[in-house]
């Protein structure tokens, strides 16, 4: 075979490829962890939601209190507004669980970079008999520490209702 016949790449063609395909590969990436943390911070938003609506239903069924409070272990509630430890819901007369007093959901710590802290007057969620959630509105919000995902924030309101928005209870920005 003569030598005008073989081909090759030259070195300016390999190092314009090896740069294409760095660049797609990291913007990929980059787009990839994105969309990856923006499904766990909706997970995470969702399954809170969930048990909010599990402790207004359990409320008006059996006719209790049913408590929703920030984990501090296991079987113990947190006296904080840091709700990043999970959350536990159980049945109570005096806002306390007690040791008789089963456990019916207990969530799971929030994933990794994701934060949920509550409004700074509402410690626990009380549903009252008739599905209100008694006191004054109550506001939950959840931020990515990592910026990759918008913030979400959970509005309660007196009647028991949550509803979820990307501002504020008031319509403001959320400020994680």
């Amino acid at each position: 075979m003569s030598a005008h016949n073989q081909r090759g790449v030259t070195l300016p063609e390999f190092l314009i490829s090896l740069t294409l395909i760095s660049t797609l590969s990291v913007n990929a990436y980059s787009l990839f962890s994105h969309v990856l943390q923006e499904n766990r911070m909706a997970s995470e938003v969702n399954m809170f939601m969930t048990a909010l609506h599990l402790s207004r239903s359990e409320a008006v069924k059996h006719g209790r209190r049913i408590v929703l409070c920030p984990k501090r272990d296991h079987a113990t509630c947190g006296n904080g507004t840091d709700w990043v430890n999970g959350w536990i819901l159980f049945a109570s007369d005096d806002r306390e669980r007690d040791n008789g007093e089963q456990v019916l959901q207990s969530g799971n710590p929030l994933a990794f970079g994701i934060s949920l802290t509550g409004s700074n007057h509402r410690k626990r969620i009380v549903y009252q008999q008739d599905g209100s959630s008694g006191g004054s509105n109550a506001s939950f919000t959840f931020c990515d520490t990592r910026q990759l995902a918008a913030p979400r924030v959970i509005c309660l309101s007196n009647s028991g209702r949550p509803r979820l928005t990307l501002t504020r209870c008031n319509g403001k920005p959320i400020d994680c």
